[in-house]
């Protein structure tokens, strides 16, 4: 016999076992929305500054922000770091440079050998270095801010696995 909810009466070996006179009903994970197929919906997250080269307002992108339960996050919190190449395929240059966002490509960085694929400033294409833009954040999120302050209104579709990759990632 297999109850309503698809578990089997089988003593479970791992886990909580559900709460006495709770009958078959238990938490269950939150659904995730790739299983049927379909990617993520997220908005795009920025914060606002002056480039360090050219002196121009640019913004950057510091994250997304999706579904809280598809996440690690309370509040569904992507950093740019864990979707940045899935957001430098999805994204259209012109909706950015609209939004005086610059191109996000590779760039090389005298303090990360190598390089990163980093956000870059839309009159210059100077490097937006993202610890400064990581500081940004913090200083907003511990002066009261909110990530949905920060939403400029595009929206974003995340391929499947970026919110399960993020939360084996802590």
């Amino acid at each position: 016999m297999v109850p309503p909810d698809g578990d089997s009466l089988e003593p479970r070996r791992f886990g909580r076992r559900p709460a006495r006179g709770s009958g078959f009903a238990r938490p269950s994970a939150p659904a995730w929305p790739g299983t049927q197929g379909g990617p993520v919906p997220g908005r795009l997250l920025t914060v606002e500054d002056r480039c360090w080269q050219c002196r121009s307002k640019v913004r950057a992108i510091v994250g997304v922000l999706v579904d809280p339960q598809l996440t690690s996050d309370r509040d569904g919190f992507l950093p740019f770091d864990a979707v940045g190449p899935q957001l430098a395929d999805a994204l259209d240059r012109r909706t950015l440079a609209a939004r005086r966002i610059g191109e996000l490509k590779h760039r090389e960085s005298p303090g990360v050998p190598g390089g990163y694929l980093s956000n870059g400033c839309f009159e210059c294409d100077a490097l937006i270095g993202r610890f400064h833009l990581e500081d940004l954040l913090h200083e907003h999120l511990m002066g009261g801010g909110t990530y949905s302050q920060l939403d400029i209104g595009v929206p974003v579709e995340l391929p499947l696995g970026v919110p399960a990759r993020l939360t084996a990632l802590g």
